[in-house]
């Protein structure tokens, strides 16, 4: 049976430490190795005398299975990164990735490599082994050259804010008398106090300790101060926490003694008779066997295999192929030419090592732990020594970031917040990200991380951009969380927070660096990354400006969800409970696909707009700018539930509220349906608007039905009818439709007012908005005022021998106006400045052929764009018989 060996390795700022440890006994095997080193040394000198040291402890061991680091903090634990700075150690290591640093000696010998708060990896030695041995629930304290805590309930620390749990289980930054916890339960205090009776300085506690084993006034006096304070200070969290155990180590433990009986009376005198206090009874083996059986816990966590990703949905393939003529293509590809995109394994690493330093940009959610290994694992292989640099390290608190994005974060509860202002330097302290310093004894440093270029390091950049869809999908499994945040929230606090604040900061930034981009990376698929040089993604762009794009669709289940697209679509999850939206063209989602080889590499729309939207948007560009106006989208209810009933912002309102620039005009067009399906438009003539209000809130009360069509007025559906739905108009479409949203481009900004109690797809009452509807609704628009106005009535524009024109008109709101073309052979269309959106609704496939020479297949129910700067393009019929399509754009 192989022998599972782990070692525990302590590293503090005058000495590193290992050991093995024997995992049924928890106790040290074999001999504990130990060395001083010079924690202010440069970074090349520490980071050399802890990889020598590790070499030699390791030195013959091929079956090692773990290895824990204690740490002082504040360190990056999950990912291994240094924040320390501003004390006497460990500052030239600031922002360096220490795990990584230790691959060359560790790469193929030990999985995981993890680390640990040096006081956690003390509290689980005294757990596993020790002086907490046994308890069900305690704390644990460590007093010397910083003030540690850690709470254990049944040996697993307790992070999580809770009853009586600070956040991180620390108490060292926690206000007490007239600075922090940390200035008054650690050697410093001692210090401190003696000078101030004495006037004398002291090297530490153990003299002053000496002192007053002598009976010297004045020392007696500085330990039973000490104990006083710390009886004051620990009783609250005793008190709420409630523990069985109160272990208290550290150098300054040694002198429990002078403190320990005063401390115990004191506690009793606060009615803290409960809790056993002891001392430690490992002192300089608890963190190496804590550190140990840390890496034991994590490595049995390792092999859960958690999902990265949360949904029904396949992840898009590194490589497709387009589908047969009229089959919905769900993975479309622009071409860019042969041998334009790459495999990470095939070749970064090498254009990498041509460079003494680089930057690594990214969006938010990319996994950079694995990015980074993948790539040092890499370089180590062409024999170059790196350094890996996170700006991470220089993130604002979280309670600070909390304070700075609530103004945009609306109420308590709500869907909705308000479009930030801030940049992403806001997320950083600007002091901190300028003391990442790279090694100059190292063959490259790398500096990685969301805001990693605003270090003003003189490097190449490369760029991780993510889907959005990937992104949700991640945060959804709490593999990926909001800028600047390392723990996940409640999925909607999430999606708020990333639609209001973080993808407006990210997006940018995103545009200040995309002319400087060399290198972008599509990290959706964290086991094959793709990648491609700067220079081909603008060329790319480019000509996607001047031809035609296609973005990426993706499709998401909803409680009203249907059948239509599972069933129509190829490619698709079968498996899925249902699909009630496609996202066929929704800017701030949506990627877009280049194509190289059958490779598929994804890069967000946005970059399109921020690279050429002049060229996209023609003569509407200086009032849309990077906005793309238009959406269109897919609502499929067949055989699903009705959609709730609801009402759009007005323009003043949601500016205001939202800060949004243009507010959320729809179109409902009918691309298919069955007999008897109907859509739910403006109000009945005897609406009362009081009433109809009473009833509302009544039902969300109570959970009541409400007899709808009592005041709203519902149609029968067609194929290719179009309901126009303009700001402030009531309206939802029913069951058994397949409906083309065509509209401008908000999308989340539907205020439900009666959703006929529905739960969400996770069981929970979808969020009712009625206030904000009243707000909005136009009780105007009723009785006969809807079909005049609220109905598109076609007619023939234009008919000649080759199609038949319609206008759709829409309504005198709308800034977009809606054209049907049928034709049975071809037609050649002139943008004549505009941005035409297309959709194939009847036939097969239709071949596009523009005037830059490039041609490209669209089947039936796929959007795709023509810019302005095409300027003239001939669509062809593929199919037997007629062609129908409708085009939209900006009046």
């Amino acid at each position: 049976m192989e022998q599972e060996i782990y070692i525990g390795v302590d590293i503090g700022g005058t000495h590193i430490s290992s050991a093995f440890v024997d995992l049924h006994s928890g106790i040290i095997s074999g001999t504990l190795k130990k060395k001083r080193i010079d924690g202010n040394g440069a970074m090349e000198e520490t980071t050399q005398a802890w990889q020598s040291f590790l070499q030699n402890s390791i030195d013959g061991n091929t079956c090692i299975r773990g290895i824990g680091f204690a740490m002082p903090g504040p360190f990056d634990y999950l990912h291994g990164i240094s924040k320390i700075e501003g004390v006497q150690k460990f500052n030239s290591l600031f922002g360096l990735n220490i795990k990584e640093s230790f691959r060359p000696v560790l790469n193929g010998k030990t999985s995981p490599a993890v680390f640990v708060n040096d006081a956690t990896a003390f509290a689980l030695g005294e757990y596993y082994a020790g002086a907490a041995r046994g308890s069900k629930k305690c704390i644990v304290v460590t007093l010397g050259t910083g003030f540690g805590t850690t709470f254990l309930t049944n040996g697993i620390p307790q992070q999580k804010v809770g009853t009586g749990i600070p956040p991180n289980g620390y108490l060292y930054n926690i206000p007490f008398k007239k600075s922090i916890a940390d200035d008054y339960f650690s050697t410093r205090r001692f210090v401190r106090a003696w000078q101030e009776k004495t006037g004398e300085e002291i090297s530490g506690v153990k003299d002053i300790a000496g002192y007053a084993l002598q009976g010297n006034r004045p020392a007696k006096d500085v330990f039973d101060e000490f104990s006083s304070d710390l009886s004051d200070f620990l009783a609250p969290w005793l008190r709420q926490f409630n523990p069985d155990t109160l272990v208290i180590g550290g150098s300054i433990a040694k002198a429990s003694p002078l403190f320990l009986p005063d401390l115990v009376s004191k506690l009793g005198k606060e009615n803290i008779t409960m809790v056993d206090v002891r001392i430690s009874s490992l002192w300089d083996h608890a963190p190496l066997i804590g550190a140990a059986m840390y890496a034991r816990q994590k490595s049995i966590e390792k092999t859960e295999n958690k999902p990265f990703r949360k949904t029904t949905q396949f992840l898009a393939p590194e490589k497709a192929s387009p589908n047969m003529p009229g089959h919905y293509d769900i993975y479309p590809g622009f071409p860019v030419g042969t041998g334009k995109i790459h495999e990470i394994h095939d070749g970064l690493a090498a254009w990498i090592a041509g460079h003494r330093q680089v930057v690594i940009d990214g969006y938010m959610g990319i996994f950079w732990d694995q990015l980074v290994e993948t790539l040092n694992t890499g370089l180590l292989k062409l024999n170059k020594k790196v350094c890996w640099f996170h700006c991470d390290a220089a993130l604002k608190p979280e309670e600070d970031l909390c304070e700075m994005i609530k103004p945009c974060l609306g109420e308590d509860g709500s869907i909705f917040g308000k479009i930030t202002g801030k940049n992403l330097s806001d997320w950083f302290d600007t002091g901190k990200l300028q003391k990442i310093k790279p090694n100059p004894e190292a063959d490259i440093n790398i500096l990685v991380g969301c805001g990693a270029a605003l270090a003003g390091w003189d490097a190449p950049v490369i760029y991780a951009d993510l889907p959005k869809n990937e992104l949700q999908f991640r945060m959804r499994a709490g593999t990926a969380f909001n800028l600047g945040f390392e723990h996940p929230k409640d999925a909607r606090e999430m999606y708020k927070q990333a639609y209001f604040i973080d993808w407006r900061v990210l997006n940018k930034h995103k545009a200040l660096l995309l002319p400087h981009i060399d290198i972008i990376i599509d990290g959706q698929r964290p086991d094959c990354c793709l990648w491609i040089t700067g220079d081909d993604l603008r060329e790319g762009l480019a000509n996607m400006s001047r031809n035609f794009f296609r973005v990426r669709p993706w499709f998401e289940p909803g409680t009203w969800g249907g059948n239509w697209m599972k069933n129509n679509i190829d490619g698709l999850n079968r498996e899925a409970e249902n699909l009630a939206w496609s996202f066929e063209l929704m800017t701030l989602e949506n990627g877009l696909m280049f194509e190289s080889d059958g490779y598929r590499l994804e890069a967000s729309f946005d970059f399109l707009m921020y690279n050429s939207y002049r060229e996209v948007l023609g003569d509407c560009a200086e009032r849309f700018k990077y906005d793309f106006p238009v959406r269109f989208d897919f609502l499929d209810t067949f055989d699903g539930g009705n959609l709730s009933v609801q009402c759009h912002p007005r323009t003043d309102y949601i500016r205001q509220k939202f800060g949004m620039p243009f507010t959320q005009d729809e179109t409902y067009y009918i691309l298919d349906c069955k007999d008897s399906s109907e859509v739910y438009l403006g109000f009945r003539e005897d609406i009362q608007p009081d009433k109809f209000h009473e009833e509302l809130i009544h039902s969300e009360k109570y959970a009541t039905p409400v007899d709808i069509e009592k005041y709203v007025r519902k149609f029968p559906s067609k194929k290719h009818d179009l309901f126009l739905i303009p700001n402030g108009t009531i309206h939802a479409s029913g069951k058994n439709n397949l409906v083309l949203e065509i509209s401008s481009a908000p999308y989340i900004f539907t205020f439900k007012m009666y959703d006929w109690l529905q739960t969400d797809m996770d069981g929970r009452p979808r969020p009712i908005n009625i206030e904000h509807g009243i707000k909005n609704v136009n009780f105007d628009r009723k009785g006969e005022t809807v079909e005049k106005e609220l109905i598109s009535r076609p007619s023939i524009l234009e008919r000649n021998e080759n199609e038949i024109i319609e206008h759709l008109p829409t309504h005198e709101l709308h800034f977009y106006d809606v054209h049907r073309h049928s034709f049975e052979k071809h037609i050649k269309m002139q943008t004549q400045g505009k941005c035409h959106v297309w959709m194939l609704v009847e036939g097969s496939s239709v071949l596009l052929e523009t005037a830059g020479g490039m041609k490209q297949r669209f089947n039936f129910a796929e959007t795709f764009v023509i810019p302005a700067a095409a300027k003239s393009y001939t669509l062809t019929n593929e199919g037997k018989g007629i062609a129908m399509m409708v085009k939209a754009f900006v009046k």
